[in-house]
């Protein structure tokens, strides 16, 4: 039985100051789904695993800011 979208929540982008990398977490997870050095990178892990889940994505700036959501 598959979930809906909304239920699972989207994955969210961010970028990690203290371990210098960007994280890919689903809303509610205590763990990264995956840790990127660079946001070319998670970028592209993140629209996979958004594409296989079925899922939103959220994307914050380096800064921390909203930059986009899909």
């Amino acid at each position: 039985m598959k979930k809906e979208k909304d239920e699972l929540g989207a994955y969210r982008l961010v970028y990690d100051k203290e371990n210098k990398e960007w994280v890919i977490q689903r809303k509610n997870a205590e763990r990264a789904s995956k840790r990127c050095k660079t946001k070319e990178e998670a970028m592209k892990a993140l629209k996979e695993l958004s594409k296989n889940q079925d899922a939103g994505t959220i994307v914050h700036k380096k800064d921390g800011k909203f930059q986009k959501k899909k």
